[in-house]
């Protein structure tokens, strides 16, 4: 099949990239302690998970972890079962495709990662969950996870970054994502070039110039045929969204205690049915706060950061807007401030939205109104054993009782919360997360949770 052809070219493609890579010296800085070449560990785990917030189940799963050098690998087999009537029940969904669930679905997710070495390295691929992928500047692409139904859904992507520094040719780079290997319905890939890194050019030889192309092969996935008959879509399956964009990135204060930088980017939707741009600058000040503020001018239909942090269940909201929408062009705006302290605590918020109403004859048109990000990570060491982390996004900001009050209206937020609590060899894992479903089939609310304790055993 196409689809598992295509799957295992990557592979293939991976696994050479890393054996070159491994034989190549990349002349970088060495690690700061010699770690052994192989290492094994095996967590235990058993919990309880809430299924849509209606179906319980209790959980064992076996988690082993491989290391070999810059490779590592993570498995999980998780059995979800409880007791009916005094017999043994186990959970039929995650052993047998049905419906749009395919083999490829179900047991791809035993593998919790495959990965060689770290994001942000010259060489870097996993296989695994994505829990915030940004291409560029991120005005296609930006936050944009795959992880949003957990934990009854686990999704595998795959993403691949190499950089010519890995070659001491730092002259190019490509950053690449694949949503679901699955179902290979998200794709993208960003091509950069520092065209002036080679000539001695003070402040502009580190000018970053881009080119990203991004491509939704299935935009009504989460959603019911009649959800996409009712927007006006006969064939739902045959629809494509894309979106091509071309950036830069301008560093000029490169040192503490303050640095700068200038980027921009033009985007097109849907081979240009909506077209969109921005510029800004953001930094870091004092090594501890990270800024950035943007002026956005976008046309018709244009929706700013299409695959984001909430894409997976917004797309088929998103699709319709761009396709045959009505909203007219307007002026936007976005900021955001974030701070590290004592390297326990990190926060971090974004706003944006319109200078104007976008569409008054359509006030459900969520591009109307302020939208809200919040991350905030707890790290060990603040509270012993304790760590967190907490995600709010929150759409349609001054909709129905003002800005502030509808912070805390359900409608068109996701809230994400994770928390550990590590004592000894031993972790209690909590899980728990509130998604807004919009397939017009009745309560759009769907909430998960977890619960598990876990002992991982080093040997």
């Amino acid at each position: 099949m196409p689809k598992k052809s295509f799957i295992l070219v990557l592979l293939l493609c991976f696994s050479s990239i890393i054996a070159f890579a491994q034989e190549t010296p990349t002349g970088t800085e060495q690690p700061e302690q010699e770690k052994p070449f192989f290492s094994f560990a095996l967590g235990i785990a058993l919990g309880y998970d809430s299924f849509g917030g209606t179906e319980g189940y209790q959980k064992l799963a076996l988690k082993p972890d491989f290391g070999f050098g810059e490779f590592g690998i993570g498995l999980e087999l998780t059995l979800h079962y409880r007791f009916v009537d005094g017999e043994l029940e186990v959970r039929r969904e995650d052993w047998v495709p049905e419906g749009d669930r395919t083999f490829w679905d179900l047991y791809l997710p035993i593998f919790r990662y495959i990965r060689y070495g770290q994001k942000g390295k010259p060489l870097y691929a996993k296989l695994g969950s994505i829990d915030d992928m940004t291409l560029g500047n991120g005005y296609i692409m930006a936050n944009y996870s795959n992880s949003l139904f957990m934990p009854e859904t686990r999704i595998i992507g795959f993403n691949f970054d190499l950089d010519g520094q890995l070659f001491d040719f730092p002259l190019f780079g490509l950053e690449t994502v694949i949503g679901n290997v699955a179902a290979l319905d998200v794709i993208g890939a960003r091509l950069y070039l520092r065209p002036l890194v080679f000539f001695d050019i003070p402040v502009f030889r580190y000018l970053m110039l881009g080119a990203t192309f991004v491509v939704d092969r299935q935009p009504f996935r989460y959603v019911t045929d009649a959800y996409a008959l009712g927007e006006g879509f006969t064939d739902p399956d045959s629809e494509l969204a894309q979106a091509f964009g071309i950036d830069f990135r301008q560093p000029l204060l490169t040192e503490a205690p303050v640095t700068l930088a200038l980027y921009g980017d033009v985007v097109w939707l849907n081979g240009g049915k909506a077209i969109g741009g921005m510029t800004g600058f953001g930094g870091k000040l004092i090594d501890l706060f990270i800024y950035n503020f943007q002026f956005r001018v976008n046309g018709e239909n244009f929706i700013p950061v299409y695959f984001d942090a909430t894409y997976d269940i917004s797309r088929a909201v998103k699709y319709p807007l761009v396709e045959n929408g009505d909203a007219p062009a307007y002026l936007g705006w976005y900021a955001s401030i974030g701070a590290e302290i004592f390297e326990v605590f990190t926060i971090q918020i974004g706003l944006d939205g319109p200078f104007q109403e976008v569409d008054s004859a359509d006030p459900d048109n969520y591009l109307n109104y302020p939208h809200l990000r919040g991350v905030l990570t707890l790290k060990p060491g603040l509270i012993p054993g304790l760590s967190a982390d907490f995600i709010y996004d929150k759409t349609m900001l001054g909709r129905h009782d003002g800005f502030f009050a509808d912070l805390f209206y359900p409608e068109g937020a996701v809230i994400s919360v994770k928390v550990n609590y590590q004592f000894g060899p031993a972790v209690i894992t909590l899980l728990y997360d509130i998604r807004y479903v919009p397939d017009g089939t009745g309560n759009p609310w769907v909430v998960t949770s977890g619960l598990e304790s876990s002992v991982v055993i080093p040997f």
